[in-house]
């Protein structure tokens, strides 16, 4: 044989067994747990990089300096709090509904939810997306207070104050302290949010229309004339509300229910009850059914093209053909999913499956014991804050720049003196929250975004087992509450995910979606800090019959 052919082949497989030796070495250097999660998070930070680059490219013309910030239509509940009921109180209690579905449609509606290229366009409707409304008062003279909630996927609190300004009139003549809106978070709506539409070609527009500054030229995934027409229905139907108040009894139960529900992420904590409030009139006539509960209304999957209520919509359905009215409240819910359990038969196809859902949970309710329900005295005190949060999710910003999405920014620095800029600011992201008390028992968080159940009622995952090797340092929701807790998710704006700040990873880690739908690392800690606050805030604040604010 040719010598140089010999050592042309030795040469080769020895430079084939060198090759495999590398590739293995650097297969087994991913593979260890250290060294893959570098890689993640260089991932992550080189994501979050270049989405930053292209979020500084747009112009935050438009955003206002801190001092410059106009809160209208803020509200902050009572003035003050009662510890008892007033004398010889009675809860008094409105209802109200509506679609927010328009008679005639025009331009172009995305259902919110998904990503999708192209946008997944609606092409019809499938059943009516509606606004349900409830006014309450406990007697006191205070004041009203109302609570709502859209069949929608989200409403920005931009939105919402829309909606209480256009009720300016009534909020005066009725005294309403509070008007508090929230979403079903359904997948299978139109676009409320502006996030699911065509975005390469709201990109392209939009980073133009920022650079001039000129407001009406932005696009996104909401149809102007359809949020035109939710507004003017969730005002009428908050309206109707308030002038159908009758006295009645209220009473709340915590209902087991996790045979409904799963967790889809650790450290895999959900509710295992629902919470629901019930109002029986002394009239007679039909009883009100609150249900607070957590879990993502996401059954019809990314390939939905008719608008639909998902199952929520089919739970107060039944509770109507069972001769009663209800909402459906969405709680803390993040990651949690629906689970079929023992309560759905097999064989339905998906439409008849996703009724049987939610027909399953109001008959649940609707079928508990009496005696499970507690008795409420009629005293309700509702306190809420605003505060800003740090934009750090810079896949936020972006969208909040390009107009996407319409939360309000502001810029924060400690040189602003209101007169000239001064370009070391930073971009906060404005929202609020707050609570709820009912008769002394039941604490009704509001919460502007999807918050993860183990930060409303404990169980957050321990050092050895979140993402930063951390324990997670503030007490939960219900603790701070001293009461029964539900949560009201997606309440008066959205904001995203709301992540523990010691398990907030990488957005391309495992079981990390919600990063990337985010405000922050310390978005948490920031909300649980404020919920404290404000809670510390009512007990200066709360007085009894005979006693005065100082």
């Amino acid at each position: 044989m040719n010598k140089k052919l010999i050592a042309g082949t030795l040469l080769t497989a020895a430079g084939a067994v060198g090759a495999k030796v590398f590739t293995e070495k650097i297969k087994n250097h991913i593979a260890s747990p250290d060294n893959k999660r570098k890689l993640i998070d260089k991932g992550h930070s080189l994501a979050m990089g270049l989405v930053g680059k292209v979020s500084d490219s747009v112009s935050d013309k438009g955003f206002p300096y801190i001092n410059r910030y106009d809160n209208k239509g803020f509200m902050e509940g009572n003035g003050y709090f009662l510890d008892k009921p007033a004398e010889n109180a009675r809860w008094s209690i409105g209802y109200s509904k509506g679609s927010i579905i328009p008679p005639v449609i025009e331009g172009d509606l995305y259902i919110g939810g998904y990503l999708a290229f192209p946008p997944n366009k609606m092409n019809g409707i499938m059943n009516e997306q509606m606004v349900r409304a409830l006014a309450i008062s406990d007697g006191s003279d205070r004041g009203i207070h109302i609570f709502a909630v859209i069949d929608c996927i989200g409403i920005s609190g931009t939105d919402i104050r829309d909606i209480r300004l256009s009720l300016t009139e009534l909020i005066r003549e009725r005294n309403i302290l509070s008007v508090n809106i929230s979403a079903t978070h359904c997948h299978s709506g139109i676009d409320t949010e502006g996030l699911w539409g065509d975005l390469p070609k709201a990109f392209r527009n939009n980073k133009k229309a920022a650079k001039k500054g000129k407001k009406g030229e932005f696009i996104s995934g909401k149809n102007e004339a359809f949020m035109e027409y939710l507004k003017e229905t969730a005002a009428t139907v908050i309206t109707d509300a308030a002038a159908n108040m009758k006295t009645g009894s209220l009473s709340y139960a915590n209902i087991p229910v996790g045979e409904f529900v799963r967790d889809k992420r650790p450290p895999y904590v959900t509710d295992d009850n629902l919470t629901c409030i019930k109002f029986t009139p002394d009239d007679g006539t039909k009883e009100i059914y609150s249900v607070f509960m957590a879990a993502h209304p996401v059954c019809y999957g990314d390939k939905q093209r008719e608008a639909s209520r998902d199952f929520p919509g089919y739970m107060c359905d039944k509770f109507e053909e069972m001769g009663a009215e209800a909402l459906f409240f969405q709680g803390a819910e993040a990651a949690i999913a629906t689970d079929r359990g023992p309560h759905i038969p097999e064989g339905l196809t998906r439409d008849e499956g996703i009724r049987a859902y939610g027909e399953a949970i109001a008959e649940y309710v609707f079928s508990a014991e009496k005696s499970s329900f507690i008795s409420l005295e009629p005293l309700i005190n509702v306190a809420s804050t605003e505060l800003l949060l740090g934009a750090d999710n810079k896949i936020l910003e972006l969208a909040a720049k390009l107009r996407l999405v319409n939360n309000p920014l502001i810029k924060l620095t400690m040189a602003d003196d209101g007169d000239k800029e001064d370009k070391s600011y930073e971009l906060y992201l404005v929202t609020e929250l707050g609570f709820a008390v009912l008769g002394n028992k039941l604490t009704l968080a509001m919460i502007p975004g999807e918050m993860m159940p183990e930060l409303a009622i404990g169980g957050t995952a321990k050092a050895w087992e979140s993402y930063h090797g951390k324990d997670w340092q503030l007490p939960s929701l219900k603790e701070i509450s001293g009461t029964d807790l539900a949560v009201i998710g997606l309440c008066n704006d959205f904001i995203g995910y709301i992540v523990p700040d010691n398990d907030y990873g990488s957005i391309f880690a495992p079981l990390h979606y919600e990063e990337a739908v985010s405000a922050g690392e310390k978005t948490a800690s920031e909300i649980v800090s404020a919920f404290m606050r404000l809670k510390k805030h009512t007990e200066k604040i709360t007085v009894t019959k005979n006693q005065t604010l100082s």
